[in-house]
């Protein structure tokens, strides 16, 4: 009678099959992994980018809200045009909005000398460079080709490697960026100062925001008091206070413009939070030609940030 016999598999062959099997474990282990971390991350940018729509829908609110006022006469002296900040509860988030009449800021395209060197002595730009800028942005925006006796026109923006000059008005705050000898830094600055809507040569210190008065030279104490003053006039319905100390009629002004600047900051629960500026006309055709008047609010600007 045979007996059957059977051959072992050899041990090497064995180690090798279980080689092979742990790296496919192995394997299977890294792709569950990644797909897990891939999902991981497709779920925080989704779940940011719905709340950021969120936070941009509120911001939106906000500006809308803010027109509201400002188109009704007897609730723009409630809430005054000045820049003073205004904060709003609403739709689960917080608001911080302010809006600006463009005269209460430095109007870059009729601004004078004076009123653009004490800008520049207010961003902290030294004396010996202050003509050499106030020059250099008036030779930007005029039509000839002829530099001003420190300014810069295109054979120095050529010698420099840069475009420009314009020759004609600014369209934007941020063409600051482009004049020769402005920094980013001191763009950043001015920026919040000035407007490129309004045909005002001066500021309206009524409608001046606190930072565009101490801009313009005014001492910490005084502008607070100032700014006081003026809230306290707005809440009784009182004519708002003269600006009596500092400037002189080249710098301030009690001119008015039907241009407004309107500054939102948006934060909904989570914390995410936007920030929306926008310039509007709110009378039509005053500001640019071909326009027709009346036609309600008109976008001049626009600008997301975060």
């Amino acid at each position: 009678m045979r007996v059957a016999s059977f051959r072992k598999r050899p041990t090497g062959q064995r180690g090798m099959v279980l080689v092979i099997v742990l790296w496919i474990i192995t394997l299977l282990a890294v792709m569950a992994g990644g797909f897990a971390y891939s999902m991981r991350v497709e779920t925080r940018l989704a779940t940011s980018a719905v709340e950021r729509a969120q936070a941009r829908a509120l911001a939106e609110a906000g500006v809308a809200y803010a027109l509201a006022w400002q188109l009704d006469p007897d609730a723009q002296k409630q809430w005054p045009p000045n820049g003073d900040p205004r904060e709003w509860a609403f739709g689960g988030g917080r608001l911080r909005i302010e809006v600006t009449n463009a005269s209460g800021l430095v109007n870059l395209n009729n601004a004078g000398p004076e009123l653009l060197k004490a800008l520049l002595a207010g961003a902290g730009v030294e004396a010996g460079d202050q003509d050499r800028l106030v020059d250099a942005i008036q030779d930007w925006r005029d039509p000839d080709d002829q530099p001003l006796p420190h300014g810069a026109e295109s054979a120095e923006y050529r010698a420099a490697g840069l475009p420009g000059p314009k020759n004609a008005n600014f369209e934007s705050v941020e063409e600051l960026g482009q004049i020769l000898g402005v920094t980013r830094e001191l763009r950043e600055r001015l920026a919040s100062a000035t407007t490129a809507f309004s045909y005002e040569s001066a500021v309206n210190p009524e409608l001046a925001p606190a930072r565009v008065l101490r801009a313009l030279g005014l001492d910490e104490r005084t502008v607070a008091d100032y700014v006081v003053e003026r809230a306290r006039a707005a809440a009784d319905g009182s004519p708002p206070p003269p600006l009596t100390s500092g400037g002189s009629a080249s710098v301030f002004s009690g001119g008015r413009s039907n241009v407004y600047h309107v500054a939102v900051v948006a934060e909904i629960a989570s914390g995410t939070a936007v920030i929306l500026e926008a310039v509007f006309d709110v009378q039509g055709g005053r500001i640019r030609p071909g326009a027709v008047a009346g036609q309600g609010p008109r976008l001049l600007a626009w600008r997301e940030g975060r």
